[in-house]
């Protein structure tokens, strides 16, 4: 997904300046169009800038569930709108109080709240966007905002649950890097000497760590050349479709970490669906919405899929049962509330469903993470540890 930059004049005749998510130009000129948008310009967002937002993606996330949260509270509470923004207001730092001052004032020259949230372009999500207008269509806000609150805040848990999962293995393989490369180019050194006075012939183990240690620059190249790989398969799934689609469909399909990341990305489709159906909004055009928060690209190519066969007149559990994404639980439960007319409850059944056995994963990697990490680390620092000591007892056995 593509992040286009845009000046133009809204329905009202204010002038506008933001950015917008798209697959490409065509695209972000339907979309804008859709919104009643006069442009004046769109170009692509500076990498710079995708850069930034990256890093503050997290700050973003967090302003808003803490957003939801406090807007479901004073909303559930009966007071306005404008009042409870500016209530947030008085709490909020200077990064999220001049987004809330541009809300207020949006929300004083007539807007209503999903219009002024939309005229920020950016600081609220499309999904976020669309939930509040079908909340103020169906007079349940104070709802709504709980909805989105519970949602944000599991997946933004889920995410720190995986972040955390991996800290420590990741740490240790910090320092076991650390460890390897005091021994290379501290230690193995001396041996190197003492060893070649007696003229002996060395194991292949140790002529090659005492080759590795004469090289550094080949230890630090390879890091480095991961790097630039990494960088480049990203930059280029962005930039081709078909490549982005195969990077994604690759990722789905490594073991353990392809299933964790599959059932969370169909928790987020269940639920997000769920909210969106319950407040009114079309199934297809709720795919559409959902589609846009995926960062999987063959995920977003499910999406479109789906909501092309729902355009041709299938059920949606038909539509997913042809993709091939999604487990048999799952597709029971959409189908039974097709024929029972619950549709909303049932997709926020087999939403937790599949958040269920996210944290059962969450947890086996929690446990079997250290474990096997362990096992590497001792593999490798048994290596070398043999590949020192044995040419020691070779010269003894000689003397």
């Amino acid at each position: 997904m593509k992040i286009y930059e845009f000046v133009g004049v809204d329905v009202n005749g204010l002038r506008q300046r933001g950015s917008i998510p798209a697959a490409d130009r065509t695209e972000a000129v339907q979309r804008l169009r859709e919104r009643g948008m006069t442009l004046t310009g769109l170009h692509r967002e500076n990498p710079l800038k995708a850069v930034l937002r990256n890093l503050l993606k997290r700050d973003a996330e967090s302003f808003r569930i803490h957003f939801c949260r406090q807007m479901y509270v004073m909303l559930g509470a009966g007071l306005p709108i404008t009042e409870a923004v500016k209530i947030f207001l008085e709490d909020a730092d200077a990064f999220v109080g001049k987004d809330m001052e541009k809300l207020l004032e949006y929300l004083g020259n007539g807007y209503s709240l999903s219009e002024a949230m939309q005229a920020l372009n950016g600081a609220f999500s499309q999904t976020m966007i669309v939930m509040v207008k079908g909340g103020e269509l169906s007079g349940n806000l104070a709802e709504v905002f709980e909805r989105m609150y519970m949602l944000l805040r599991k997946r933004h848990e889920n995410e720190h649950k995986l972040k955390m999962a991996l800290a420590y293995p990741g740490l240790l393989c910090v320092l076991s890097a650390v460890l390897l490369m005091f021994l290379l180019y501290q230690v193995l050194p001396v041996f190197a000497e003492v060893f070649a006075g007696f003229n002996a012939e060395l194991p292949w183990s140790t002529q090659l760590l005492l080759s590795m240690g004469s090289n550094p620059g080949l230890l630090v190249s390879l890091p480095v050349l991961a790097l630039v790989v990494v960088l480049l398969l990203k930059l280029m799934c962005r930039r081709f479709r078909r490549a982005g689609i195969a990077m994604g469909k690759l990722m789905l399909s490594l073991p353990i970490w392809g299933k964790l990341y599959a059932r969370s990305e169909q928790a987020v489709f269940l639920s997000t669906l769920a909210m969106l159906v319950r407040s009114g909004i079309r199934i297809n055009y709720g795919i559409d919405i959902v589609r846009q928060m995926g960062g999987n690209m063959y995920w977003q190519f499910t999406y479109e899929s789906l909501s092309v066969q729902l355009e041709q007149g299938y059920s949606l559990g038909v539509c997913m049962e042809k993709c091939g994404m999604f487990p048999a639980m799952v597709l029971s439960m959409v189908k039974a509330g097709e024929r029972s007319g619950e549709m909303a409850s049932m997709l926020a059944y087999a939403g937790d469903a599949c958040q269920g056995e996210v944290d059962l994963l969450l947890e086996k990697v929690n446990v079997l993470a250290e474990p096997v990490v362990m096992l590497l680390l001792g593999g490798v620092t048994g290596f070398i540890v043999l590949s020192t000591v044995l040419p020691i007892l070779d010269l003894m056995s000689v003397m």
